[in-house]
């Protein structure tokens, strides 16, 4: 018997053994395995059948069963009981399998099952034999908050990719989706009251295709929005896999899309067009009741499609320079009592956080938004550096961490030549596989995030090769915390790959990304 607890010493060796990609809690593992009959039995009410259809789907797809159906003593026991909330036990014995846990607990122990099966089991149609070994696990997660955002906004991506994402998020026991909707470079959230935010907003006439700064564009139009059906059907596909769909509308800042559209909300006088480069505009709303009325009915619509008990508003990299020379802003600071500039912006996000509060949602903002004064009923994510993390813990705000130098994979790999072309290139700065295994997230966060900025992310297949594996050293750490070192976790990575392959998601080899991926062949556009 090998009993493996997550604490140093012993929780390796069930990452070494069973190579699961977040490592389980507490391990108990038995000699010998168990195949899986043709002809499959399941026990269990609905909500159990629905949790485990992703299994069965599987199974049925690389022809390791034939059929299954409910039975009162099947081999497969599902039971939805009172663990909490994502807890999970699963018990593989050599005549049965036993899962019972909360609903979104047994979700997880399904993926678990997913991945002790053979990885040709995860390959349609390869006709691989489900065999599994005889295991004893009790899991449960670290942090409440596992995510992952997507920037929809510098590059439109269809929602069949964003379900991939959920499905992604699943296989690696991740619950949350943060879509960043709205950009100074695109808008894709549809708004009935304001329409022209997606007929003109949506759209660029070109795009920066080499690193920021510089002046080489690929003089072709973008652009691209969900309709609401889109996003509602998003949502609810991400229900059914555990994720939870967070929406973010990023102002008063990253705002040149929606004043393009609707110029009278903006701070300066002449007109504008959605940007075509990367960086941060100067350009920002105004803070004139009428322009923050309709923010608030931006916000309702945003509400009315998704119905996460969190909303995310942005707050970061507002330049102050166009409101220090408002009469406009001067009289409200007279007016409020407003003594620095940079609180006009606390100022304004209040009056949206208080709006989402009356509705009965949580206000999300980025850290920029304590220097600004918003208050501590708010939660923060966390993202300039680890300490701006710390400092947003320490001010009493329930925070989310997603370090740009450890979690932004949006950053190149290496910078070496022959990787495809990231936002940090022109900055020098990379993120390795071990560089994100490297952070730490503090004890008293509320959760984790990375994020996949899409200024140079083109494609579904460019996105998930940012992705993968440094996904996978997210969910270890915002899943099972700290006690494994990267050498401990590299079995489990080299596993996970193999699971990626067989599930057809692309992805960077350890050893680097090969020639198809040079910066070459993707300036001449082969990434889009």
């Amino acid at each position: 018997m090998n009993t493996s607890r997550r604490r140093p010493g012993s929780a390796e060796a069930a990452a070494r053994t069973l190579c699961l990609v977040p490592s389980p809690s507490v391990v108990d593992e038995q000699p010998g395995s168990v195949s899986l009959p043709s002809s499959l039995g399941i026990t269990g009410n609905d909500v159990a059948i629905q949790a485990v259809r992703p299994l069965l789907r599987t199974l049925e797809d690389c022809g390791a069963i034939q059929q299954w159906s409910r039975a009162d003593d099947g081999f497969v026991t599902i039971e939805i009981n009172d663990l909490d909330d994502e807890a999970y036990s699963l018990r593989i014995d050599d005549d049965r399998i036993m899962l019972s846990g909360s609903d979104r607990g047994v979700r997880h122990g399904v993926q678990t099952l997913l991945a002790l099966l053979p990885s040709a089991c995860l390959m349609p149609g390869s006709g691989a034999r489900a065999i599994l070994p005889t295991v004893s696990i009790a899991d449960a997660p670290r942090l409440g908050w596992r995510g992952l955002l997507i920037d929809v906004a510098r590059h439109y991506m269809p929602v069949s990719w964003l379900r991939t994402v959920v499905e992604m998020l699943a296989f690696h026991k991740l619950n949350v989706l943060h879509l960043h909707l709205t950009d100074d470079q695109g808008w894709r959230m549809p708004v009935d009251a304001f329409p022209k935010l997606t007929t003109v907003g949506a759209r660029r006439r070109e795009t920066l295709s080499g690193p920021a700064p510089g002046n080489t564009f690929d003089g072709r139009a973008h652009g691209g929005a969900y309709t609401k059906e889109e996003l509602r059907s998003l949502v609810a596909f991400a229900r059914e896999r555990g994720v939870m769909v967070v929406p973010e509308i990023d102002l008063p800042g990253h705002m040149v899309a929606a004043i393009s559209a609707y110029p009278e909300w903006g701070s300066a006088s002449d007109p504008l067009d959605v940007l075509t480069t990367w960086g941060i505009s100067s350009d920002i709303i105004n803070v004139r009741p009428e322009t923050v009325d309709a923010l608030r009915t931006i916000l309702d619509e945003v509400m009315d499609v998704f119905d996460s008990p969190f909303i995310h508003i942005g707050g970061d990299e507002v330049p102050t320079r166009d409101w220090e020379s408002s009469a406009e802003v001067a009289e409200l600071m007279e007016r409020e009592g407003i003594t620095e500039i940079r609180h006009v912006q606390g100022w304004l996000m209040t009056q949206l956080v208080e709006h989402l509060k009356a509705a009965g949602r949580t206000p999300i903002v980025w850290d920029e938004a304590v220097d600004a004064g918003i208050g501590t009923d708010v939660m923060v994510q966390g993202w300039r550096s680890p300490e701006a993390i710390d400092a947003a813990i320490a001010a009493g705000h329930p925070t989310i961490a997603s370090p740009q130098q450890h979690w932004y994979l949006n950053y190149s790999n290496t910078l070496g030549e022959d990787e495809p072309l990231g936002y940090g290139v022109g900055k020098n700065i990379a993120t390795s596989l071990e560089e994100a295994f490297a952070y730490r997230v503090p004890d008293r966060a509320t959760g984790a995030e990375a994020a996949l900025w899409a200024e140079y992310v083109k494609t579904p297949e460019k996105a998930s090769f940012q992705l993968l594996p440094r996904l996978a050293a997210v969910a270890e750490r915002a899943w099972a915390g700290n006690n494994l070192t990267f050498d401990e976790f590299l079995p489990s990575v080299r596993a996970q790959l193999e699971r990626y392959e067989a599930l057809g998601w692309a992805h960077r080899p350890l050893d680097g990304p090969g020639p198809r991926w040079s910066r070459t062949l993707e300036k001449d556009g082969d990434d889009d």
